[in-house]
C-alpha cells in the first residue's frame, strides 16, 4: 500500500520474550521455504487462503492455519490491531540473506497495509524502502510503503523472524497509524514508549478473519481509484504520448463500467461484457508497455495489465447455487484399474453431438503439453485425432486468423455459429483414433475425445461455447523452463506456423502461436518475442478459465507428471471421471517433440538472456503461480479424490529461476553498444551497488548478452591480466581465470574464460571503493577511514597512505576519498570531495569542494571540483568525471585547469578506456544527496553506461538502465575477453570445479577430470 512516509512506527508494543519463546517453540517441521524461493527466506503461515498453510493464494476465505492453535500470545497480537486479518506469517531470515528488492504491485497489496512486529532481531538488520533506512526494534509495530522499493539486509550470524500481517485496517486501527511516529530520512528511533501489550492467560479473542478480497465485478469506483493511482507520480523520462494515451484509455474504460455497472452490477448479466470491455483496454494499451516509468521504477501498463485489468471480473467467486447432496462413494477399485468418481451435473453437449464431454489440454507453446496428451491418450475411453489440431481448425477459413486481418490465433464464442461448429466436429470426428488404433465406428455413438494445440490457449470461449460440456486441463510448467524451450524451438526452426506472416521478418519466420498484438513485436530479438508470446498467451488463457465455472477445469504440474507419472494421471482421469489402467514408471520417455531430453538447469544455456526478459512475464507468472497454487473451488459433490482435495494432495510449485531478483532489470541500448564490444573483444563489467549486481555485458552474434551475479553492494572492480577483484560492503573477493573449466560450459567453445573465486577476505565495512592492482599486491580505498590501504593475511586492512590534512585514522569519513589511478607501477594520484578533517565535513561544500591529490608529493592537483570521481591516466593525460556536472575532463597537470572533454546524462561515476572510446558509468540523481548540484538542473538524469568518442565528445553508444539500477559505482572492460563467465559464490559451477596444479593432477582419474 501507498503512504504517505516511507515508514511509520505505532503506538502497540508488546512482550518480546513472551512472543520470542512461543515462536521458538514450534517444531522446524512446520517452517517452509518463501514461496518466491528465496535464499535464506522461510515462512510459518498462520492465516491462509482456506487455512491451507500450503496455499499462498491472495484470494479466497482466510482462515486460520492448524499451527496458529498454539500460539495463544499470537493470537491477542493479532487482535490488537481491531482490524480483518488478511494473510499473516512469521518470516525468517538467516544470516547475510536479504529479501530482495521489490516493489508489492499485486491487487492484494494494493489495498491492504503490512504490520511488521519484529521478534527476533537486533541492531544491524537494515530495512530499506526507497531512498531511506532504519531498523524496527524488538517487540515493536511498524508498516512501511510497499509501493516504493523495499528491502531487508540481514548482518551475517543473526535469524531474523517477524510477524509479518495483512490488512485492509479499521478506523481505530488508522487512528493508531496517524498517532504513530514517521520516518522519512535514513535513521533510527529512540526505543518507543508505547504501554506494553503483555500476554493475557484469561484472554482468547475472537478474530475478524477476512473472507472478502477479490472482486466478482471491480466496482466502478474502486476500479477509478485503482487507475488513478498509477498515473499520479509518473518519472520524468516517461513518454508523454504514452502518458496521455494510457490516461484516456483508462478515462473511457471507467466511464463505461460505470455504465455496465449501473445496467448489470456485479451479476452474471454482465460478466461477459465487463470482460470484453476490459479486453478492450488491454489491447487498448499493449503496445505502450515500456514506454512509462513511475517514480518507484515500475511499469504502469504492466500493472494495470496484471492487477487492474486482471482481477476486475471473476465469475468464479459469484456464490454458487446451493449444493447437492454428496454423491455415493465409488465402489472399491478392482485390481489395478482406478475407477472415476462418481459423475457431476455438467452441461448437457450439444444435440446430436458425437463429442460428449472433449478434454483440451491448454497451456502456453512448449509447457510440455505433448509429453501430458501422449501419456493420458493411453486412459481407456479416450480418443484423439494422434496429432495436434492446426489444420483440423484452421482448416476451416471462418477460424482462420488470415480471416481475421490476421489479428492472432484468438477466437471466442462470437465464431462459434452452428454451421461452423457443424463442421468442426465432423473433421475430428473423421480423423478419431482410440488407444488402440482403430477408427471410430459410424454407428452414431459418442465417444470422449482427448485434444491438444498451444494456440488453444487463445480459445477457450470458442471452445466452451461449441462443446457446452468440455472440459479442460491447464497444464502449468515453470515459466523459465518454458521461455528457454520456446527461445530454442523459434532458432531450431522445427516449429514455423506461419512463414509468409505478412509484415514479419522472412528471415526468422513466425513460430508457435499467433498472440494478440504480435506487430508490436516486429524487429524485437527472439528472447524478447518469446517472452511476450508467453506473457500474452498465458494472461488471456487464465482470464478464460477464471470465467468458466470451476467443475469445468483443472490444472496439472508438469513437474510432478514428470516425476510422478502415476499419481498425477491418477488425479487427472479422476477429474475427467474416466478409468486409469496403466501403470506408469519415471522417468516417462520424451514426446515426439522434444527437442533435447530434459535436464536439470537446461535454461542455464541461455541464462542470460532469460534474465534480461524475465521482467517482462514477472506479473504474469505470479499470476499463473498463484493459479497453480489455488486451482478453481469447487462444490463437495465434485471434489476430486473424495477424501483429500486436491491441492492439499499437491505439492506446492517451487520456482526455479536464474536469480530471484532480477526482476526489475530492464535496458535498452543503441545497436552501436553490442556492436562496439564486439569490435574491441571485450567484455564490460558494470557494478550496481544499489540493487546488489555484478553484471557482464557480453555481444553474442551482435546482440548483446546480460548477464548478473549477484554480491552485497558490489562497488570498485579491478583487473589485471586474468585477475579479478570487487569490492562489496564487507569483503573484497579475488577471482582467477580459469581456462580449463570452460571446457564444462554449454555451449561448448562459447566460453573464453571463466572467471571462479579464489579468495574471499573480509575487511568489515570500511566502504570500498575503487580497487586497483599494484604488482601482485592489490590496493583499494577505505572510504570511511579516508586512506588508501592493502590487505594482509592477519588484519582487516593496512592503511597505506592518507591526505596529510586528515590528522586520524578514524572512520569517519572526513573527506570522502572516493578513487585512484596508478601510474608506472605505483598509485599516483586520488580523488575526494572534499579537502576536510571533520567527520563527512565533505557534505558542506559537496557542489565544487572536490580535489584531486599527488599521492608522491601530498601536493593538491587542482581544486573546485564537482564530486570528482574515477581519475584515470590514459593516453598521457589524467582524466576525471565530475559527478556533479555530469562531465568528462582532462586535467593540465601544470596549471590544474580542468578541460571538459564531453557532457553526459547523469551522476558520472566509473570511468575506464579502450581505443578513443571512453565508457562512462551514470547513476540517477537522489534530491536527498545531490541537491544543490549542477546536475539537478539536468532536463534527463539517466542510469546506465555511456560511450563517448574522446576526440570528438559525441557518445557514440549507450545503455540505459530502465528499472531499478538507479546508481552504479564502477564500469571495467576485461580486454580480449568476448564471452566469459563469472562464477557466482554459491554456483553449482564453484562448488563442483577443482582447479589443481599439473602435478597433482596426473594422479586424478581422466574419467574424473572429464566431468570435474
Amino acid at each position: 500500500m501507498r503512504l504517505s512516509s516511507e515508514f511509520v512506527r505505532l503506538p502497540f508494543r508488546f512482550d518480546v520474550e513472551a512472543l520470542a519463546a512461543e515462536v521458538l517453540a514450534v517444531p522446524e517441521a512446520d517452517w517452509q521455504p518463501h514461496p518466491q524461493g528465496f535464499p535464506g527466506n522461510s515462512a510459518l503461515p498462520l492465516v491462509a487462503s482456506t487455512g491451507d498453510p500450503r496455499n499462498e493464494a491472495t484470494r479466497g476465505e482466510m482462515l486460520p492455519t492448524p499451527v496458529l492453535a498454539r500460539l495463544p500470545y499470537l493470537r491477542q497480537v493479532l487482535a490488537a490491531f481491531a482490524a480483518p486479518v488478511g494473510r499473516s506469517r512469521l518470516m525468517r531470515l538467516e544470516g547475510d540473506a536479504e529479501a530482495t528488492l521489490h516493489v508489492d504491485v499485486n491487487y492484494y497489496w494494493l489495498q491492504r497495509v503490512r504490520i511488521h512486529v519484529p521478534i527476533v532481531t537486533q541492531p544491524g538488520v537494515r530495512f530499506q524502502t526507497g531512498l531511506v533506512e532504519t531498523f524496527m526494534a524488538p517487540g515493536e509495530t511498524w508498516i512501511f510503503d510497499t509501493w516504493r522499493p523495499h528491502n531487508v539486509i540481514n548482518p551475517p550470524d543473526v535469524q531474523r523472524i517477524h510477524l509479518v500481517v495483512d490488512t485492509v485496517g479499521s478506523a481505530r486501527f488508522w487512528e493508531a497509524v496517524a498517532a504513530g511516529e514517521a520516518v522519512r530520512e535514513t535513521s533510527i528511533l529512540p526505543p518507543s514508549d508505547a504501554p506494553v501489550i503483555g500476554w493475557d492467560p484469561s484472554a482468547d479473542p475472537d478474530l475478524p478473519f477476512e473472507t472478502v478480497n477479490h472482486p466478482v465485478v471491480m466496482s466502478p469506483w474502486e476500479l477509478r481509484h485503482l487507475s488513478a493511482l498509477l498515473l499520479e507520480k509518473v518519472h520524468e523520462s516517461s513518454d508523454d504520448d504514452a502518458v496521455r494515451r494510457v490516461h484516456d484509455s483508462l478515462e473511457s474504460l471507467a466511464r463505461d463500467w460505470t455504465a455496465l455497472w449501473a445496467l448489470h452490477a456485479d451479476r452474471p448479466s454482465g460478466h461477459e461484457a465487463y470482460r470484453a470491455r476490459a479486453e478492450q483496454t488491454r489491447a487498448e494499451t499493449a503496445s505502450l508497455t515500456q514506454r512509462i516509468q513511475l517514480l518507484n521504477m515500475q511499469d504502469p501498463v504492466a500493472i494495470l495489465q496484471s492487477s487492474i485489468l486482471g482481477v476486475a471480473v471473476n465469475p468464479g467467486l459469484a456464490k454458487a447455487p446451493a449444493a447437492a447432496e454428496p454423491a455415493a462413494p465409488a465402489p472399491e477399485p478392482a485390481a489395478a484399474v482406478v475407477p472415476a468418481v462418481t459423475p457431476r451435473p455438467a452441461k448437457p453437449s450439444r444435440p446430436g453431438s458425437r463429442l460428449t464431454r472433449p478434454v483440451f489440454i491448454v497451456s502456453a507453446p512448449r509447457s510440455g503439453s505433448t509429453l501430458l496428451f501422449e501419456t493420458l491418450a493411453q486412459a481407456p475411453g479416450l480418443w484423439t485425432i494422434g496429432d495436434e489440431s492446426h489444420e483440423v481448425i484452421e482448416g476451416i477459413p471462418a477460424l482462420h486468423p488470415a480471416q481475421h486481418d490476421w489479428e492472432s490465433n484468438r477466437l471466442t464464442a462470437a465464431d462459434a455459429d452452428d454451421k461452423t461448429v457443424t463442421w468442426l466436429e465432423q473433421r475430428f470426428v473423421e480423423k478419431l483414433r482410440d488407444r488402440g488404433g482403430r477408427r471410430l465406428a459410424d454407428d452414431g455413438s459418442s465417444v470422449v475425445m482427448l485434444e491438444k494445440t498451444p494456440k488453444n490457449s487463445l480459445r477457450v470461449p470458442f471452445l466452451a461455447e461449441a462443446f457446452p460440456d468440455a472440459r479442460f486441463i491447464y497444464l502449468y510448467r515453470d515459466p523459465v523452463d518454458t521461455l528457454n524451450s520456446m527461445i530454442e524451438a523459434w532458432r531450431a526452426k522445427r516449429f514455423i506456423t506461419y512463414p509468409d506472416l505478412p509484415g514479419w521478418n522472412a528471415e526468422q519466420p513466425w513460430s508457435l502461436l499467433l498472440v494478440p498484438g504480435w506487430r508490436d513485436l516486429i524487429g524485437l530479438p527472439i528472447p524478447a518475442v518469446v517472452a511476450e508470446q508467453w506473457r500474452r498467451a498465458v494472461d488471456v488463457l487464465l482470464d478464460d478459465l477464471e470465467a468458466l465455472p470451476p467443475e469445468q477445469w483443472c490444472v496439472a504440474s508438469y513437474g510432478r507428471l514428470v516425476k510422478e507419472p502415476q499419481q498425477e494421471l491418477e488425479r487427472l482421469c479422476a477429474f475427467l471421471e474416466i478409468p486409469w489402467d496403466r501403470t506408469l514408471t519415471a522417468p516417462l520417455p520424451p514426446s515426439r517433440f522434444t527437442l533435447t531430453r530434459p535436464e536439470p538447469g537446461k535454461w542455464r544455456r541461455n541464462e542470460a538472456e532469460l534474465t534480461a526478459v524475465l521482467p517482462i512475464v514477472a506479473q504474469v507468472s505470479e499470476r499463473a503461480r498463484t493459479v497453480f497454487g489455488d486451482e478453481p473451488p469447487r462444490s463437495r459433490a465434485a471434489a476430486v479424490g473424495a477424501a483429500v482435495p486436491v491441492a492439499a494432495k499437491r505439492p506446492a510449485p517451487v520456482a526455479v529461476t536464474p536469480s530471484p531478483a532480477v526482476a526489475g532489470f530492464t535496458s535498452s541500448h543503441t545497436a552501436s553498444f553490442p556492436e562496439l564490444l564486439g569490435h574491441i573483444k571485450s567484455t564490460l563489467l558494470v557494478s550496481t551497488y544499489q540493487s546488489g549486481r555484478l553484471i557482464a555485458f557480453r555481444e553474442d552474434d551482435g546482440v548483446l548478452n546480460t548477464h548478473f551475479r549477484a554480491f552485497e553492494s558490489p562497488m570498485g572492480i579491478a583487473f589485471d591480466n586474468g585477475r579479478l577483484a570487487l569490492g562489496t560492503r564487507r569483503q573484497i573477493w579475488e577471482y582467477r581465470d580459469q581456462p580449463a573449466v570452460t571446457k564444462r560450459l554449454v555451449p561448448e567453445g562459447k566460453y573464453d574464460g571463466c572467471f571462479l573465486p579464489r579468495k574471499t577476505h573480509y575487511t568489515g565495512d570500511i566502504r570500498v571503493h575503487e580497487l586497483g592492482y599494484v604488482g601482485d599486491e592489490l590496493w583499494f580505498i577505505s572510504t570511511l577511514f579516508s586512506c588508501l590501504a592493502t590487505l594482509d593475511a592477519d588484519h582487516s586492512f593496512v592503511p597505506r597512505w592518507r591526505p596529510s590534512f586528515v590528522t586520524a585514522l578514524s572512520p569517519d569519513d572526513r573527506c570522502h576519498l572516493n578513487g585512484f589511478t596508478i601510474i608506472d607501477g605505483a598509485v599516483r594520484y586520488v580523488s575526494a570531495l572534499g579537502e576536510t578533517d571533520d567527520g563527512e565535513g565533505w557534505r558542506d561544500n559537496k557542489a565544487n569542494g572536490g580535489i584531486v591529490i599527488d599521492v608522491a608529493s601530498g601536493e593538491i592537483v587542482t581544486r573546485g571540483l564537482s564530486m570528482p570521481h574515477s581519475p584515470r591516466w590514459y593516453d598521457g593525460s589524467l582524466w576525471i568525471l565530475e559527478s556533479g556536472k555530469g562531465s568528462l575532463g582532462r586535467i593540465d597537470l601544470a596549471t590544474g585547469a580542468v578541460e571538459t572533454v564531453a557532457e553526459v546524462p547523469g551522476f558520472a561515476r566509473g570511468l575506464t578506456f579502450a581505443g578513443r572510446y571512453a565508457f562512462i558509468g551514470l547513476s540517477q540523481t537522489r534530491e536527498s544527496v545531490f541537491h544543490g548540484l549542477p546536475i539537478m538542473d539536468r532536463p534527463e538524469r539517466a542510469s546506465g553506461v555511456w560511450v563517448v568518442d574522446i576526440t570528438t565528445g559525441k557518445t557514440v553508444a549507450f545503455l540505459k538502465f530502465d528499472g531499478i539500477v538507479q546508481e552504479i559505482f564502477d564500469v571495467q572492460l576485461l580486454p580480449g575477453y568476448r564471452y566469459p563467465e563469472i562464477g557466482e559464490p554459491e554456483s553449482d559451477l564453484v562448488t563442483s570445479s577443482f582447479v589443481l596444479p599439473d602435478a597433482a593432477l596426473a594422479d586424478v582419474p581422466e574419467r574424473v577430470r572429464a566431468t570435474t
